[in-house]
């Protein structure tokens, strides 16, 4: 269940005093106080993201349709990453809406979270050596959580796989399975990222939950696709206050 109320609060500085509006959500029972840090309609322009890849990334009523699906691309690659070009630390709330398009191959709607690179160029200055490739989002760190629907093998049928990585290296910490996202329905995809746990939710449903080994409290969160045509929308970041 999901409710959200806004409550006002006033931030006293000095002797300026700021109003600040406080957000109220409850998931899976829990009530969280949330600060709103970042907030994307998509109606404007994409000035706040960076794109990699080869995917058709444009603005559609009030959405970002993204489309990598191969034979539009005509590319070996068919992918994409996306980043939000701000930068965000400590517990937070990362939400959007998705909505799968009827031409989607492999339902493939993944997440990096809190992706960095603490030595060298900064992952929006080494944006043009990376071209959407798989391999290249490996090598530093970041949560990588990949939500893809596909058969089941012990269910004997199509469920949607949500796989939780560590990089560098790949590494599998968490999978779960649950029932597979709906083509043309308009799904709430979030996240409750209280490093080094993490918990996903889609439409407003706990569905996996991992610790990870490392603590990654400050950096860049980008959408990724594979060979899928999808709609994103309302994008935000919020703050976790309690």
């Amino acid at each position: 269940m999901r409710l959200s109320m806004v409550v006002p609060v006033i931030l006293l500085l000095g002797t300026q005093a700021l109003s600040a509006e406080i957000r109220e959500l409850t998931l899976a029972g829990k009530t969280y106080q949330l600060e709103e840090l970042f907030y994307e309609a998509f109606r404007e322009n994409l000035s706040n993201w960076r794109v990699e890849g080869d995917a058709l990334v444009r603005l559609y009523g009030g959405f970002m349709e993204v489309n990598a699906i191969q034979d539009v691309t005509q590319s070996d690659i068919g992918a994409s990453t996306i980043w939000c070009t701000t930068e965000f630390e400590g517990p937070q709330l990362v939400e959007y809406d998705v909505r799968l398009m009827g031409d989607t191959i492999f339902t493939n709607v993944n997440m990096f979270l809190m992706a960095s690179m603490p030595d060298g160029p900064g992952i929006l200055e080494s944006s043009s050596e990376r071209n959407g490739n798989y391999r290249q989002y490996h090598t530093f760190p970041n949560y990588l959580v990949t939500v893809i629907n596909q058969n089941s093998p012990s269910e004997k049928r199509q469920m949607l796989r949500i796989r939780m990585r560590l990089n560098p290296d790949f590494q599998l910490e968490s999978e779960c399975w649950q029932l597979p996202l709906v083509i043309g329905q308009l799904h709430h995809l979030a996240y409750i990222v209280d490093p080094p746990e993490v918990t996903v939710l889609i439409d407003d449903k706990p569905v996996c939950r991992n610790t990870y080994a490392t603590a990654l409290t400050r950096g860049l969160h980008g959408l990724r696709i594979y060979h899928t045509h999808s709609l994103y929308g309302n994008f935000r970041v919020s703050r976790i206050l309690k």
